[in-house]
């Protein structure tokens, strides 16, 4: 199969993955916003939120030290591999000692009770786990695999939801339970599973650690700054405005998710591709990478055009009275996506040359500045302010990581205007 045969196929697989998984939510959607009042939606949103926070410090990224490892013929990936996941263990008790001891303050800023943020912790730590069998399939081209799992995942996740909220009239805590339960189950499916596959090998390599280590640690202002870039608004809506208000623009960012999961799932086909671009790079290759990431480009703005368009004719089907003035904020958050998407593109130099520390310090500056952006356009024109600091955000960050990438590895990009002009001529 050639390069571009694999690409699309890979494409095209994980594309209908993430449109199944995608849908699958959605098709949840209308029962939970007539089911939730706000304010529960928003324990929900702020307890997923948390989540994901935290798996910025249990995590340390060590599913991207084991992507790029992969490509690696000098490193033995199985072992490597294991000094991961014993880096994530000694990273989650760090993390649930720290949440034990400051439970107080954090639950009265999130408004969650303390006893859920131990069980946010060890969700998160559950879903490194998931990610890192997940970035497995995904490099080696196993992208059935890889759909049918996350599939199973979501589908298992809130079926338990339904049955915990509707039947057992649980309430929030129902959804928050559906996550906790399947997440951990899952988690250990996928240690069973790399156990079987030999993919592990749980012998610790003080070298291999260090090296996860050197990847991981310079990545936590990465994280932390694009957790405050995609989830900052949460708390400061919560914060300025309520948690009620926080659920009602919780369900216009889901709607406006959907162009981020379309870009997402055309960057996890992409991304080994260009990794081996770069391996195998010559004299064409810097040209024909420009092209496709330019084409990408293209088809990232053009598609969320597209939904920004047609969106207002299905939204209130779909949510419901009680959220249906989070159409906008949909709009603007799936527009902001495109940008990600792109930011997803070029952010993969850097990590191909390990130049992550970089990235790391790009990704702070923009966090910090965009959680300022948004406090202060939520204070002034309400909670649509931070929709449009989403998407100035975005924006910013791509933009940014195309110039560090152009500064680690130059690429003709102004041979697309040449071009263009030979065809004027």
């Amino acid at each position: 199969m050639t390069a571009l045969k694999r690409l699309v196929s890979s494409t095209a697989t994980y594309m209908l993955a993430n449109i199944i998984n995608s849908a699958i939510p959605f098709l949840l959607l209308p029962v939970l916003t007539r089911v939730l009042a706000p304010a529960e939606y928003g324990m929900v949103t702020m307890f997923t939120t948390l989540v994901s926070v935290l798996c910025a410090f249990t995590g340390l990224s060590v599913h991207g030290a084991v992507s790029v490892r992969y490509f690696d013929g000098a490193t033995d990936h199985p072992r490597f591999v294991g000094a991961c996941l014993a880096l994530l263990a000694v990273s989650t008790a760090v993390v649930l000692f720290f949440v034990w001891l400051m439970a107080g303050p954090i639950a009265a800023s999130t408004e969650i009770p303390e006893g859920w943020l131990l069980v946010a912790v060890l969700v998160s730590a559950a879903q490194a786990i998931i990610q890192v069998r997940l970035v497995i399939w995904q490099v080696r081209n196993e992208a059935v695999r890889y759909g049918v799992f996350q599939i199973l995942q979501t589908t298992l996740n809130l079926s338990l939801s339904l049955v915990l909220i509707l039947l057992l009239g649980m309430g929030w805590e129902g959804r928050v339970y559906g996550v906790a339960v399947v997440v951990s189950v899952f988690a250990g499916m996928a240690l069973i599973g790399l156990q079987h596959r030999r993919l592990v090998r749980w012998s610790l390599e003080l070298e291999y650690f260090r090296a996860a280590l050197r990847f991981g640690v310079p990545l936590i202002p990465h994280a932390v700054g694009a957790l405050l870039i995609a989830m900052s608004d949460r708390f400061i809506i919560t914060h300025l405005l309520g948690i009620g208000v926080t659920g009602a623009y919780a369900v216009g960012v889901q709607m406006g998710m959907v162009i981020g999961l379309l870009a997402d799932a055309f960057v996890k086909a992409f991304g080994p591709h260009l990794f081996r671009e770069l391996k195998n790079r010559d004299a064409s290759s810097d040209l024909r990478v420009v092209w496709q990431c330019a084409v990408v480009f293209v088809g990232f703005l053009v598609l969320a055009l597209g939904y920004v368009v047609c969106l207002p004719y299905v939204y209130p089907f779909i949510v419901g009275e009680q959220y249906e003035g989070s159409l906008q904020i949909a709009q603007l958050i799936g527009f902001g996506n495109a940008f990600m998407g792109m930011y997803y593109v070029v952010a993969g130099f850097l990590f191909f040359f390990e130049r992550t520390l970089l990235l790391a310090k790009l990704t702070l500056a923009v966090g910090a500045t965009g959680g300022l952006l948004t406090y202060a356009l939520v204070a002034r024109y309400g909670v649509i302010g931070a929709a449009w600091a989403y998407v100035m955000v975005q924006l910013v960050f791509f933009l940014g990581a195309w110039w560090l990438a152009q500064k680690v590895y130059p690429l003709p990009w102004r041979a697309l205007l040449k071009k263009r002009e030979d065809t004027v001529c």
